[in-house]
């Protein structure tokens, strides 16, 4: 098995649906929570392969992920994670690898924040914020220890951030909590220290959902700038946002306490001249005074003496209409700036106006409706010129600056929750998958690395099962008694033909509708022929005013330019997915009383077999219907009729069909697999247009009862369909001998046996060389191998194989629903 090797050439996920899942770190690295792996990737490698590596360890969802940065706040090469499993986890990168190096403990309900920061000892500080009511701090030097645990009670911390005071080296801590207020504690930078509560911000009027601080270097640039130019270099800058819509900055300022020999003189007295001493740089005694009842004393100890800093509200910056999730502080035209996201579908940058003395909005990225349900955070590259942002279904979406605008660009994606199955299309052109995300989407090997290409289904029910039946058109099964059927579009092809630089006959494409659009308040796409698209046009070019009419229906599909996103030779972005990559639903198929769980096509293009949910023998049928009526075959009347009827569905077993298998080339057995472990072949009968057979065209050759002690997942056929497999809960693999026409059906099963429970299977459709099977199989815990065996024409199936394990690095966490070469 030497030669056998695994190399990753597509990882498809989406981000965690958490406000702080996304960081990015170095220009060329992105780092964001999917499920329970941290994911990296290149944003700025348009070709490369996407998601490059996956982080595994968390054993449930990812909450938070952070690079640690240096107190100058440039990122270095390790990265924090947080999950629901109470956890947070530090991974450091050595050579080409990430490892991880510390396994921080101890809540006792799931992580929800980190905030990190690496000294200038090389120690990190690491602060977890729980649900449970605590915040947890870590000193990493090596080994990892928990120093101190802040009780906040009830009042939960959404988000933390760390820095360090430029003059006097004192870490500060703030936190954002449900109280509405933010609140600030230092401590020195000497080890094994503990944070104290100095402060609390008031002043937000719902939780406190994102902080980021800015240390600010004084420039030229910002000193002509009258909205920062009372800041000093030294300064610190705290943003907080909140679900009240707002952001407010917060400066921290060194304030000079005066010192007295008059024991006299309390606290309120220095507090009111520490106060008065930071503002005095306004010129103005009277806003001086005024602005000190907003701003607060804070005393923080260094190693040098306690010293005094003036914490003031310095902006209140108003632009969004819902909820803030994150803010992130980067640098435009050298001056500061801020990002900020929110649940109204924008991403606004923030600059400071030099004419107006205010921040204002210096861009607003997002499309109208293009986000659903808004964004949940964002994240800004090194150099302040890429803008990332994740969204409530965990899309990505990128915006790169160039000439004064900001550009969307093309960014990873995939589903955001568990994928059901996976099939080629028949010329193994491009990859189709369905989640319980509710979405069917298409993957293709294009110029750029493997992408996604469309999003041809956006259905309101969990996605189960697809099959595609020709080139361009499948069949898909959901939480629901009908299947659907859908054809691609004239626009796909045309994108596609642009992305691969591949030729699609103009026969294939006149057969084809235009587009498709979901109709307003509508549950299936339909069909846009060149009639409605040419009436379309007319009415444009006429410029009628009655045409408001004709635009409320499903025929406008070029009202937002959709065609110009099929033959730009750049992969779809996420908005353009979600409405101009739909394909038609041509057709539905009916008869199950439950939710469909398993379909297959014949090799052929004539059959569908579907199957759907059962607890009882009278709804575990498999129902056939053909490609090309979309109806159940017509068998002979048994009561002697002269009218043909449907076919009877085929009946073996007792509960829930899980799988469903034509043989290779001729489709000459059907097989399938259920929860009621057991296996049935069905023969074919003959071809014709009424069938004799009451069941049509096939009909049960063997029932092998008790083929496993477990319940049966999946099933496949050997290239020649000499034999197949079955693989089940009960950690085996079984490979059957195929029943021979005519003689009892006495084969006795080659077993091979794992670790965990075999969940899915499939053979490589060919033989290698001529004489070599290739089986793969996959495992409950992600785990996947690939097997080969020699032809042997004296021991069908062949009982020596070889095992090569896909490195763990590369495969799956969690179960593996579906493997399809």
């Amino acid at each position: 098995m030497a030669s056998v090797c695994a190399k990753s050439e597509l990882i498809a996920t989406a981000c965690s649906r958490t406000p702080h899942a996304l960081d990015w770190g170095t220009e060329s690295l992105v780092a964001f929570g999917a499920g329970s792996i941290v994911a990296l990737y290149d944003p700025t490698d348009a070709q490369g392969p996407g998601i490059h590596t996956t982080l595994q360890g968390h054993t449930k969802r990812v909450n938070s992920v952070r690079f640690v940065r240096s107190i100058s706040g440039t990122s270095t090469d390790t990265i924090v994670s947080a999950s629901a499993d109470c956890t947070a986890r530090v991974w450091q990168r050595t050579s080409q690898s990430w490892e991880c190096k510390s396994v921080l403990s101890g809540h006792q309900n799931p992580v929800i924040s980190t905030a990190s920061i690496e000294l200038e000892d090389r120690r990190i500080i690491v602060v977890t914020a729980s649900t449970d009511g605590t915040l947890r701090v870590f000193e990493i030097n090596g080994d990892s220890t928990c120093i101190q645990t802040i009780d906040v009670g009830s009042r939960n911390a959404i988000d933390v951030a760390i820095t360090v005071l430029p003059d006097c080296g004192a870490v500060v801590l703030a936190t954002g909590n449900t109280d509405n207020c933010v609140h600030l504690y230092t401590r020195t930078q000497a080890a094994g220290e503990k944070f104290t509560k100095t402060l609390k911000l008031a002043g937000h009027e719902d939780w406190v959902t994102a902080l980021a601080f800015l240390r600010y270097t004084d420039s030229d640039t910002g000193r002509d700038n009258s909205t920062i130019a009372h800041w000093q270099a030294g300064d610190v800058v705290l943003a907080s946002a909140s679900e009240d819509k707002y952001v407010r900055l917060w400066r921290i300022s060194q304030a000079t306490v005066p010192q007295t020999a008059d024991a006299g003189l309390n606290s309120d007295k220095l507090a009111a001249q520490a106060m008065l001493d930071a503002f005095a740089s306004t010129g103005d005694a009277s806003a001086a005074v005024q602005l000190s009842t907003r701003a607060h004393v804070m005393a923080v100890a260094t190693n040098s003496g306690e010293r005094s800093y003036a914490v003031s509200l310095d902006s209140v910056l108003i632009g969004h209409d819902g909820w803030i999730h994150s803010v992130t502080w980067t640098c435009l035209d050298g001056l500061p700036s801020l990002v900020s996201a929110s649940a109204d579908s924008s991403v606004i940058v923030w600059a400071p106006d030099a004419d107006a003395g205010v921040w204002s909005s210096v861009a607003r990225l997002g499309e109208a409706g293009g986000a659903v349900q808004g964004f949940l955070g964002s994240a800004v590259s090194p150099t302040g010129t890429r803008v990332l942002a994740h969204g409530y279904q965990g899309s990505l979406h990128m915006w790169r600056a160039a000439d004064g605008l900001w550009l969307p660009q093309s960014s990873v994606s995939g589903h955001y929750a568990s994928v059901q199955d996976v099939c080629w299309d028949p010329r193994g052109n491009y990859l189709l998958s369905v989640s319980v995300d509710q979405t069917a989407r298409l993957f293709a090997p294009v110029a750029k690395g493997w992408r996604e290409i469309a999003r041809p289904q956006v259905h309101g029910y969990d996605m189960r099962c697809a099959a595609f039946v020709a080139p361009y058109v499948y069949v898909s099964g959901a939480d629901e008694k009908v299947l659907r059927v859908f054809t691609a579009t004239q626009q796909f092809v045309a994108s596609w033909q642009a992305l691969t630089h591949s030729k699609v006959p103009e026969s294939e494409l006149s057969r084809l509708a235009v587009g498709a659009s979901l109709p307003v308040l509508g549950l299936s796409n339909k069909a846009v022929d060149e009639e409605q698209v040419r009436a379309l046009r007319e009415a444009d070019a006429n410029e009628l005013n009655d045409n408001y009419s004709m635009r409320q229906t499903h025929t406008d599909v070029l009202a937002n330019a959709s065609m110009s996103a099929a033959t730009s030779g750049d992969p779809p972005l996420e908005e353009q997915l979600l409405r101009h990559t739909l394909w038609p639903e041509t057709d539905k198929l009916y008869g199950h009383p439950y939710e469909i769980f398993a379909v297959a096509a014949a090799h052929s293009g004539d059959w569908i077999a579907t199957a759907c949910k059962a607890s009882l023998d009278k709804y575990a049928a498999i129902r056939v219907y053909s490609a090309h009526t979309w109806q159940p075959p017509n068998v002979r009347d048994p009561a002697g009729g002269e009218q043909s009827v449907a076919a009877a569905p085929l009946m073996a077993h007792s509960l829930t069909i899980t799988r469903m298998r034509f043989s290779p080339s001729d489709d000459k057995y059907l097989l399938s697999v259920s929860r009621d472990r057991s296996w049935a072949i069905f023969e074919k009968t003959t071809t014709a247009d009424v069938f004799d057979e009451p069941t049509g065209p096939y009909r049960l050759a063997h029932h092998q009862m008790k083929a496993h002690a477990r319940i049966i997942w999946d099933a496949a056929w050997s290239p020649d369909s000499r034999f197949f497999a079955t693989v089940s809960r009960d950690k085996a693999i079984k490979l059957w001998p195929t029943p021979q026409a005519g003689s009892p059906y006495s084969g006795k099963p080659v077993v091979l046996t794992f670790p965990e429970a075999v969940t899915a299977v499939d053979f490589l459709p060919a033989l290698v060389h001529g004489h070599k099977y290739v089986l793969a199989a996959a495992l409950e815990n992600g785990q996947v191998f690939v097997l080969t065996a020699k032809v042997d024409d004296g021991k069908v199936p062949p009982s020596a194989w070889n095992t090569f394990e896909v490195p763990k690095k590369d495969s799956h966490v969690a179960m593996v629903h579906r493997l399809a070469w």
